[in-house]
């Protein structure tokens, strides 16, 4: 269908996958933000932000009641957005 661009796949890399578990601990709507934000890199991950130097790229969420601010570390071809690390952002000083 015009307009639509294909979802590519979305690969959790092991150490996602630990950094993930570790924050749930702390974030209630881990699994709600998450699923936002990658629902776009499947779509549009060139819209975030590249590593200047790296084929690396982050995604950066906003702090809610019930979750911190998170980046989202990852890389992407035509078919794959592979998810790298998920980490808390570091509190403002």
């Amino acid at each position: 269908m015009a307009g639509q661009s294909r979802a590519r796949d979305i690969r959790e890399e092991e150490a996602y996958k630990d950094a993930k578990q570790r924050i749930r601990h702390t974030a209630r709507r881990l699994d709600e933000i998450l699923s936002g934000v990658t629902w776009v890199m499947a779509r549009k991950p060139e819209s975030f932000p590249k590593i200047p130097g790296l084929d690396l790229y982050v995604a950066k969420t906003d702090p809610s009641p019930d979750a911190p601010a998170l980046y989202v570390w990852f890389t992407f071809d035509d078919t794959t957005v592979s998810l790298l690390l998920v980490e808390e952002s570091p509190e403002p000083e």
